[in-house]
């Protein structure tokens, strides 16, 4: 007769989620999470904003980090096992690729709000009700992280999605269409669970009214401000103009630092163009690289806005984004490149001088600045050799991009006419005549 074999008990709170299990789930929120920061990443041109480019560049960058995370663990749990393919939850990763396909910024904006970020967060604070830290202490750190990110972007996208659809109110009727389909869609699906999504739901790749994404050519921009034809101070196509000296100066690296709106637009574009050809390292780069260039933009919008002066003075352009319309993408990862290495060391003085006399917020924002600018650079040179080298091209070839990014903008400063010219110039000269009353105000008090 066989000894029976006595067992304690099996039943435990921390029972419901194995390693695989646990796997299976982080590489749904990978995908999903990675079709979202393309999403933001790529509608960044077309939102007029600033604070709405901002976001979305910081949503993508935030997605990014969630995803990276989820990613990495989903290899720790499955080692030796590498594979990260999408299998079962086809139909709702197809769903949040489909956000790509908006037909508009303003309604990715609603989409947000409305759809997908509500459905990711009610899967990560499932997955946090089943799970211990005991068992699984990194996925719950990252976790609960993406959960505060996504409380505070759902109340940011929208009060942005409110903002652009008041602006451009033509949007509003298809932008809830295209929410109301998304949302059906998704219930559809059963959400974002632990249980993989029903199989048999059709989900297209455009959901009407989207259409295909295509690279935007001419971006939105802010109608508060000046919005010039492309040039933002006289030095863009008069270098006799100068950067000056004292106030002017200050003045002069604000306004750059504002006008990096075409880096953040760039930047954006290059992260959804490239993300398949390059891959997931160099998604996360460019996600980092637009959050950047997105909070360079706001250091000169806040330092313009503190010092007083009312938008409408303030010039707004774009003229290196408009250098590279109709061209191949890698003209574009070249640009940004190229003029994030022109002035790296012209920071470092700047800094200085800021700081010896007293200002120290430019000297602040300028030397933060410096510092990304000095890892952009490290991004420019190898991404731009990665994407020669997956076309099958030499690596090396890359000073040739370079030059050819130099005549693009050459070009582009060659078509400015005399009137899109006095325009900027005249807008300079008044900005320049505020700043003087503001000083002598300052002087009186």
């Amino acid at each position: 007769m066989t000894e029976q074999i006595s067992w304690l008990p099996t039943r435990h709170r921390r029972d419901r989620l194995m390693r695989l299990d646990a796997a299976e789930i982080l590489k749904r929120f990978y995908y999903l999470e990675r079709a979202l920061t393309l999403a933001c990443a790529g509608w960044v041109p077309d939102v007029s904003r600033l604070e709405s480019k901002a976001l979305l560049g910081r949503a993508a960058w935030q997605n990014a980090m969630t995803a990276d995370a989820s990613r990495t663990r989903v290899l720790e749990l499955r080692y030796p096992d590498r594979t990260l393919e999408v299998g079962d939850d086809t139909g709702l990763v197809r769903l949040f690729e489909a956000a790509l396909n908006a037909p508009s910024g303003a309604a990715l904006l609603a989409a947000m709000e409305r759809v997908f970020i509500p459905a990711l967060r009610a899967g990560y604070e499932e997955y946090l009700r089943v799970t211990d830290d005991i068992a699984d202490g990194p996925s719950r750190r990252f976790l609960e992280v993406a959960v505060r990110e996504k409380n505070a972007q759902q109340g940011e996208f929208r009060k942005a999605a409110e903002i652009e659809l008041g602006v451009r109110s033509g949007l509003r009727d298809e932008a809830q269409e295209w929410v109301n389909n998304l949302a059906a869609l998704l219930e559809r699906l059963g959400g974002v669970r632990l249980e993989a999504p029903p199989s048999g739901v059709e989900v297209p790749e455009v959901v009407e009214p989207g259409r295909h994404y295509r690279v935007i050519q001419h971006p939105a921009r802010d109608d508060r401000y000046f919005v010039s034809d492309g040039f933002y101070w006289p030095d863009n196509f008069d270098p006799d103009f100068g950067y000056g000296e004292g106030f002017r100066l200050q003045l002069r690296s604000a306004i750059a630092h504002l006008n990096e709106v075409w880096a953040v637009e760039t930047a954006g574009v290059l992260l959804a163009g490239f993300a398949d050809e390059l891959g997931w390292e160099f998604v996360v780069d460019a996600a980092r690289w637009l959050y950047d260039e997105c909070r360079h933009m706001l250091m000169g919008k806040e330092r313009l806005e503190a010092w007083g002066f009312d938008p409408a003075h303030v010039p707004l352009g774009g003229y290196i984004y408009q250098a590279c319309e109709n061209q191949d993408l890698i003209y574009r990862l070249g640009m940004l490149g190229y003029f994030e290495t022109k002035n790296i060391g012209k920071k470092q003085v700047r800094a200085r001088e800021f700081a010896e006399h007293g200002d120290r917020t430019s000297q602040r924002d300028m030397d933060f600045d410096w510092a990304d600018e000095a890892l952009h650079a490290g991004y420019g040179r190898k991404w731009l050799r990665r994407a020669l080298e997956v076309r099958g091209e030499n690596p090396e070839s890359w000073r040739g991009v370079l030059k050819r990014c130099e005549e693009l903008a050459n070009a582009r400063i060659e078509r400015a006419t005399e009137e899109e010219k006095e325009a900027v110039r005249a807008c300079a000269e008044a900005l320049i005549a505020d700043a003087e009353r503001v000083m002598a105000q300052a002087h009186k008090g």
